[in-house]
């Protein structure tokens, strides 16, 4: 018979027998309980300056390890401040274990102090919310917790322990979850889709984060490289193919009209591969009119707002050789569009540099700099804001999975956290996160964190005084969003951190290329102009 423990030992034991090794947290009164357990557990707890950031961090973590990570916080505020990074992990598909405090059972269902229904409140943001209200139900609730959470489509699982459910004794064995990998897909929709692609004088690919998350980037690269059919990938499917590998059209999810838009339309078959409708408007990428050929490992929603002609379901790679079979080794001649966006894309990126002026730098010189530094064990996490859009268009990943985009959320303040989670798995390489001047602050405590933690890692503030994707979307007479920054210099090294302040892009390059072997955490700042460089290439402006 197993033996007696506390809920919260019973907790901790269900989640390290399913793999999971790592709690981020900030902990309070009502995880008492919970803080003792972890001490005497085998799990590893980082202390977080804020709840946000440990959401952030778990989700990083899951995107890196496919084993989801907890974030734990108390009830009341530090469970609303959970909120966010959740619901970042459940649109981006990535495994995460919400795991809040709550007042006692006595306390639910009424008014008091510091109590708000948990469940309600991450029920919209996760697959599953669920309060824990039996001690011996907790091994096999928190078994089906992670198994829903790493289980295709994967996401956010929300679990809340009352107080006095984490103190009670319990003998209830660990229940083990299990897990079905998805099979091979039906054999007439492999033949369905072989036959809409066969059909198609120009078919394109769209591969997704579905084809990092099924370990499908070979398969993916040997079909496109059997049939000669270019391929494009969503911002977080970035790195599938090198950058000088014939297929290769980029990557597609810029808000503008833009040099890839010009392929897609001229293309009469999507392929769509490991493609979540989060990543990207289906209607953009289809004009509403472009049919498509799926194949994913679970069914695309009804109404995601594009036409399917074709669909297989199951795992990617033998779904994808056995398409490939059926085509009978046809190859696709290149189709002058598509070959005209290709060059116009190689000349954009490989413009030289030196649109620098007067301590401002473009992006596009930045870009270059990090794409030029960077090696394949290196990982670089991008914020959300107009920096984003360079950093996923511009910056050149040496392979898949290398530049993390958030994408489905994209919500501003995952970057600085983001990298602290990466440095900490990371077993080589260096991690580097960019970040613009309005996103860094909103978790610029963790870099506390960082440096307690004696992280390697680099942070680069992309400074212009304001919410630049913001600006980008006003009038002429609009509003001015801007506002001031801390000196870097002071701020970095009031944390511990080392700082640099870059000038020119070759003064970029240089400080990047020494972070990659400094110690501990660094900040490098420079100052940028979103309009030097003439801005994003579009369709209008391609050369």
């Amino acid at each position: 018979m197993t033996r007696y423990r506390t809920g919260a030992v019973a907790v901790l034991e269900a989640l390290e027998a399913h793999g999971v090794n790592t709690i981020f947290g900030v902990p309070g009164e009502e995880t008492t309980a919970l803080m003792t357990a972890i001490e005497d557990s085998a799990l590893t707890f980082v202390l977080c300056r804020h709840e946000q950031a440990a959401a952030f961090m778990a989700s990083v973590h899951g995107r890196l390890t496919n084993t989801p990570a907890v974030c734990l916080s108390t009830l009341g505020p530090g469970a609303t401040n959970l909120v966010t990074g959740v619901a970042d992990a459940q649109l981006d598909h990535v495994p995460l274990i919400a795991l809040t405090g709550q007042a006692g059972r006595d306390r639910l269902k009424r008014e008091s102090h510091q109590v708000i229904d948990l469940e309600a409140l991450f029920a919209p943001v996760t697959k599953q919310s669920r309060t824990l209200l039996m001690a011996d139900d907790i091994p096999s609730s928190v078994a089906e917790a992670v198994r829903l959470a790493k289980h295709e489509k994967p996401g956010a699982v929300h679990l809340s322990l009352p107080e006095g459910v984490a103190a009670t004794q319990t003998n209830a064995p660990i229940v083990q979850a299990r897990y079905t990998r998805p099979g091979a897909a039906h054999t007439d929709s492999l033949r369905d889709v072989a036959k809409a692609i066969g059909a198609a004088e120009r078919p394109i690919v769209v591969a997704g984060a579905g084809v990092l998350r099924d370990k499908a980037v070979d398969a993916v690269t040997a079909f496109v490289e059997n049939t000669q059919i270019p391929l494009v990938t969503t911002f977080m499917a970035k790195g599938i193919l090198a950058k000088d590998h014939p297929q290769m059209l980029f990557s597609v999810g810029q808000p503008q009209d833009d040099i890839i838009d010009r392929a897609l339309q001229a293309a009469d078959l999507i392929v769509a591969i490991g493609f979540d409708p989060v990543e990207y408007d289906t209607t953009k990428l289809t004009l509403g009119k472009t049919p498509v050929a799926a194949i994913s490992l679970a069914p695309s929603p009804v109404d995601s707002g594009w036409h399917i002609t074709a669909e297989a379901v199951g795992e990617l790679s033998h779904t994808l050789s056995s398409v490939t079979a059926h085509l009978n080794e046809a190859r696709w001649p290149t189709c002058p569009t598509f070959a005209s966006v290709r060059d116009d894309m190689i000349q954009h990126l490989s413009r030289p540099n030196g649109s620098d002026r007067n301590g401002l730098m473009s992006p596009h010189d930045l870009c270059a700099s990090v794409s030029d530094v960077i090696r394949p064990e290196d990982t670089v996490i991008s914020g959300v804001g107009l920096h984003k859009l360079w950093v996923a268009r511009q910056v050149i990943a040496k392979r898949a999975g290398q530049v993390i985009v958030p994408n489905g959320l994209a919500g501003m303040g995952l970057a600085l956290p983001g990298a602290i989670a990466a440095a900490r798995v990371q077993t080589k390489g260096r991690v580097l996160a960019i970040c613009g001047d309005g996103e860094v602050m909103m978790n610029l405590q963790e870099m506390e964190t960082a440096a307690r933690l004696g992280l390697r890692l680099t942070i680069m503030v992309w400074e212009d005084g304001g919410y630049g994707l913001i600006d980008e979307h006003q009038d002429d007479d609009r509003p001015e969003f801007s506002f001031n920054n801390p000196v870097w210099s002071k701020l970095a090294h009031s944390f511990g951190w080392t700082h640099a302040h870059a000038k020119t892009a070759h003064d970029a390059y240089q400080l990047l290329h020494a972070g990659l072997t400094a110690e501990g955490p660094t900040l490098v700042s420079v100052r940028v102009d979103y309009a030097l460089g003439g801005g994003l290439p579009t369709a209008e402006n391609a050369a």
